[in-house]
C-alpha cells in the first residue's frame, strides 16, 4: 500500500480537532486521579495553603471533552508536573502505578482489569494507544512505540470499554498520550542523566514563536537500560536491554484571517531496540540459554493534523488526520536454549491511514458529539526460518510463511449529556462500527534430514529432500513435518454499541454515577501459523454496569473517588491447542465474568506535601473456556481441557498505591512510593508454574533546585530489589519466564530556560 501522507493532509479542507485535547498544564505533583486543580504550593512546611480554584483537568480520551470531576469513567490522569515529580519512570511504570493495572509481558505489555493488550486468546488487541488524537499501529502501542515520557503534556488511563467512544481494539480500555503543545512564549529545557548498568538518559525540548500566527516545539530523548538479565550461554549481560529514542516536532497555526480556527501538525518518530521478553530460566533467575541473541527493532513514523473551527459557541467542527508506519525486526531462537535448534527472523510491517470528524454543540444544560470514523490499515509480516529443528530434531526447515492482512473501519457515532433537572445528567451514546478483513498467507518451506542431536556424529549429515518428496512427508506426517499452503479468507461484521448512564450531582462536590456500556473485539480470520488450518472467527463482547462516586471536600484538600463494576464477557475468543507451539487456531468458545472495584484518594497535607493512595479488588472466572487438545474441532471432549473455573492471566485480586510527595520547599522536593501488586498467573491454564508472587516495588526522588534554571536529583526504582517475576510460558517442564524491571539508581541534571 502506497498512502503519502503529504497528499492526505493537502487534501484535507481547513476543519478540524484540536480543541478538546487542548487541557491545560496543571500543578499537582502526584497522580491526579479524576479530581480538579489542586493549590499551589507554600514556600514553608508549616503554613497553610488557600485553596486556588483553577480551570479544570479535561479528560480528552472522551469525546465530549468532560472535566475530569464529571466524568463517571474510571480515568487517573498524570500531569506534566507529576511526571517530573515522580522517579524518572518509563510509560509502563507510570500506568501500572494505578488500581487494576499491571504490567504484563516482561513489561512488554499491560493488563487492565484483568485483560492483556493482546487478549486472553484470540487476536487483535483490547487496548487502544493514542498519541496526540491518532490510534498507534499494534506493535508500537505495547510499549514499543512512541511512548517517552520526556515532555508529555497527559497521559490518561481510562480502565474498562471504550468500544462506543473509540471503536476497535479498546474493549479493556484505553491509554491516551498529549505531548506539549507549542506556546507564544520560549521556552527550552535540556536533560543529562546516568543510570545503572552503564545505562543513561539524554534529552531536549524547546520551542516558541515562528511568527504572531506560527509557532513551533520539538523535543528528543534517547535512553538506555542495559538490564540484568545474563544470557549464560553467549555470556552476554544484556539480554534485558532497551534503547529507546523519540523524536517530536509539533507546529500550531492560528491565522488571523479565519478566526476561530486552529490546526496543530506533529510529527513523530521513535526507533528502539529490545532484547527478548522470555528468558529460558533453567540457569537461574533473570538468566536465559539462548544459543542465538535474540534482538527486536521497532521503527515507527507517526503524522498527525489536528484541526478545529468554531463556528460561533456553541457550534464547532473537528478533524483528526493520521498517518503511521511501523517497521519491526524480530530475530527468535527458535527452541530459546543453548541447543542449535535454528532461529528465525520476524517482518512485521505496519501502515495505517485514519481520518476522524467530529461536529459538536454545547449549551448550559445540553452537550453533544456526533461524527465518523474511517481507518484502513494493512499489515505485512514475514518468518523467515534457519535450519529449525521439527520432527524431534530429524528434520530442519528452511523458508518462509508470509502474512498480508487489511482491516477496512468506518463508524458512526454520537454521544450526549443533558441535564434534564438541576442535579440530573442523562448520557446516552451509539456508535455503529462496520469492519472489512481480508487475509492471504503463504508458506513456504524446503525440508533436509539430519541425525537428532540424542545421536552424537563428529560431524553433521544434512540431506536436501525434494518438494514432491517432502509433500508426502508432510502429508502422511503433519505433526512432525508442516505442509506448504496458500490460504485466504475475508470478514465483514456489523456492530451496534450501545451506552446509557444517569448522574446525580448530590452537592456541589460529590456525585453518583450509573453507567451502562457495551465492548467489542473484532473478528477476523485464525491461519494456523504451522498447517495453514483456516479458522474464520466472530467478534466478541462484554457487557458493564459501572457505579461511580466522585467527592471532594469543599477546601479541595481531600479527594476520594471510586468505580465499582461488574462485567459479562460473552463469544470469548479462545486459542486453541497447546500455547506455546505454532499449530493453533481461533474460535469462539469461551464466556466469563469479572468485578471488582477501585478507589483513590488525594489529601493535601500542610504546606508543600501531598498523600496518595489508590486500592483495587478484582475477581474474574472463565465460565468456559475451551482448548481442543485433540484438534478435532471439539473442545468438549472428555480428555480436552475447559478452564472453567480458572482466574484471567494478569489478574491479580488486590493491587494497591501509596506515595507521598513534597513540592519544591527551600529548594528540597522529593517523593517516595510503594506499588502492591498481587500474585496472578500468566496463563488461562493457571499452571502454578505460570504464577507470579505479590510484590511491593518501593520508588524515591530527592531534587534539589540549583541557581541559573538547573536541577539535580537521584533517584532509586525497586529499592528493595524485588524479584519482579512476572509469570513464565510453560512449555512442557521448561519454563521461559518473564522479568519486570530489576533494582535501579538514576542521577539527572537538568535545565530550564528561566
Amino acid at each position: 500500500m502506497n498512502k503519502a501522507p503529504t497528499a492526505l493532509l493537502a487534501g484535507l479542507l481547513p476543519l478540524a480537532a484540536v480543541a478538546q485535547s487542548e487541557a491545560p498544564a496543571t500543578e499537582a505533583a502526584m497522580p491526579v486521579i479524576e479530581v480538579p486543580q489542586a493549590a499551589q504550593p507554600t514556600p514553608a512546611l508549616a503554613e497553610p495553603t488557600q485553596p486556588v480554584k483553577l480551570a479544570p483537568v479535561v479528560v480528552t480520551g472522551e469525546k465530549l471533552g468532560r472535566a475530569l470531576a464529571e466524568t463517571n469513567s474510571s480515568v487517573a490522569i498524570v500531569t506534566r508536573e507529576d511526571l517530573k515529580a515522580g522517579s524518572d519512570a518509563s510509560m509502563k511504570d507510570i500506568v501500572t502505578q494505578f488500581a487494576n493495572v499491571v504490567s504484563a509481558d516482561g513489561d512488554r505489555e499491560i493488563a487492565i482489569r484483568g485483560v492483556p493488550q493482546g487478549g486472553i486468546g484470540g487476536q487483535g488487541d483490547t487496548i487502544s494507544v493514542y498519541l496526540d488524537g491518532v490510534a498507534l499501529p499494534s506493535r508500537a502501542g505495547a510499549f514499543a512505540g512512541p511512548l517517552s515520557a520526556w515532555d508529555l503534556e497527559q497521559v490518561e488511563i481510562l480502565r474498562g470499554a471504550q468500544s462506543t467512544n473509540q471503536g476497535r481494539n479498546s474493549l479493556a480500555g484505553s491509554v491516551v498520550l498529549r505531548s506539549v503543545e507549542p506556546t507564544a512564549e520560549w521556552d527550552a529545557r535540556l536533560r543529562a542523566g546516568i543510570m545503572s548498568r552503564d545505562g543513561h538518559d539524554y534529552a531536549f525540548a524547546g520551542g516558541g514563536p515562528i511568527t504572531d500566527t506560527l509557532r513551533f516545539r520539538i523535543a528528543a530523548q534517547d535512553r538506555y537500560d542495559n538490564g540484568d538479565v545474563v544470557n549464560t550461554t553467549r555470556n552476554e549481560d544484556d539480554a534485558q536491554r532497551e534503547r529507546t529514542r523519540n523524536a517530536r516536532a509539533r507546529l500550531a497555526w492560528t491565522p488571523q484571517a479565519l478566526p476561530g480556527y486552529k490546526a496543530l501538525y506533529g510529527y513523530t518518530e521513535s526507533d528502539n531496540e529490545y532484547g527478548d521478553p522470555f528468558h529460558d530460566s533453567s540457569g537461574g533467575e533473570r538468566t536465559e540459554t539462548s544459543n542465538v541473541r535474540p534482538n527486536e527493532d521497532v521503527t515507527t513514523r507517526l503524522h498527525s493534523l489536528e484541526q478545529s473551527y468554531a463556528f460561533n459557541p456553541r457550534w464547532s467542527l473537528d478533524a483528526i488526520s493520521g498517518w503511521s508506519e511501523l517497521s519491526n525486526l524480530y530475530v527468535i531462537d527458535y527452541d530459546r536454549s543453548a541447543a542449535d535448534g535454528g532461529y528465525s527472523d520476524n517482518t512485521e510491517d505496519e501502515d495505517i491511514l485514519s481520518q476522524e470528524l467530529r461536529l459538536r454543540y454545547s449549551s448550559p444544560r445540553f452537550k453533544a458529539v456526533t461524527g465518523l470514523y474511517y481507518a484502513d490499515s494493512d499489515v505485512v509480516k514475514q518468518t523467515i526460518g534457519h535450519d529449525v529443528a521439527a520432527g524431534g530434531g530429524v528434520a530442519l526447515l528452511n523458508g518462509s510463511i508470509d502474512s498480508d492482512a487489511t482491516t477496512r473501519t468506518t463508524a458512526l457515532f454520537a454521544e450526549a449529556d443533558w441535564d434534564f433537572a438541576d442535579a440530573w445528567r442523562l448520557t446516552a451514546g451509539l456508535r455503529l462500527n462496520q469492519e472489512r478483513a481480508r487475509r492471504h498467507d503463504v508458506s513456504q518451506l524446503d525440508l533436509s534430514l539430519t541425525v537428532p542431536p540424542q545421536i552424537p556424529l563428529p560431524f553433521p549429515i544434512v540431506i536436501p529432500v525434494l518438494d514432491p518428496l517432502a509433500d508426502v512427508l508432510a502429508a502422511a506426517a503433519s505433526g512432525l513435518v508442516p505442509p506448504d499452503y496458500d490460504q485466504s479468507n475475508s470478514t465483514r461484521f456489523t456492530d451496534l454499541l450501545p451506552k446509557a448512564g444517569l448522574t446525580w450531582f448530590a452537592t456541589d462536590n460529590s456525585s453518583l454515577g450509573l453507567t451502562y456500556q457495551e465492548g467489542y473485539r473484532s473478528g477476523g480470520t485464525s491461519i494456523s501459523f504451522f498447517g495453514g488450518g483456516v479458522s474464520p472467527y466472530d467478534p466478541e463482547y462484554t457487557k458493564t454496569v459501572e457505579l461511580s462516586l466522585r467527592s471532594r471536600w469543599p477546601d479541595e484538600r481531600l479527594t476520594f473517588n471510586a468505580n465499582l463494576f461488574y462485567t459479562r464477557w460473552r463469544d470469548q475468543q479462545v486459542t486453541i491447542g497447546e500455547t506455546s507451539g505454532f499449530a493453533t487456531y481461533t474460535t469462539n468458545a469461551g464466556r466469563s465474568h469479572y468485578y471488582g472495584l477501585e478507589t483513590e484518594l488525594l489529601w493535601k497535607l500542610q504546606g508543600p506535601l501531598e498523600a496518595f493512595l489508590t486500592f483495587g479488588l478484582l475477581r474474574s472466572e472463565f465460565d468456559k473456556f475451551g482448548n481442543d487438545l485433540n484438534n478435532d474441532g471439539d473442545t468438549d471432549d472428555a480428555d480436552d481441557q475447559d478452564y472453567k473455573g480458572n482466574e484471567f492471566p494478569y489478574a491479580p485480586r488486590q493491587t494497591a498505591g501509596i506515595g507521598l510527595t513534597l513540592k519544591q520547599w527551600r529548594r528540597v522536593s522529593g517523593q517516595v512510593a510503594a506499588n502492591y501488586v498481587g500474585s496472578f498467573y500468566s496463563d488461562p491454564d493457571n499452571d502454578p508454574l505460570s504464577r507470579a508472587d505479590a510484590r511491593v516495588l518501593v520508588n524515591a526522588k530527592l531534587g534539589y533546585a540549583l541557581p541559573a534554571g538547573f536541577s539535580l536529583a537521584v533517584y532509586g526504582r525497586n529499592l528493595t530489589d524485588e524479584l519482579n517475576d512476572q509469570g513464565a510460558l510453560v512449555a512442557g517442564t521448561r519454563l521461559a519466564s518473564r522479568y519486570g524491571e530489576p533494582r535501579s539508581f538514576g542521577a539527572v541534571l537538568e535545565w530550564q530556560m528561566q
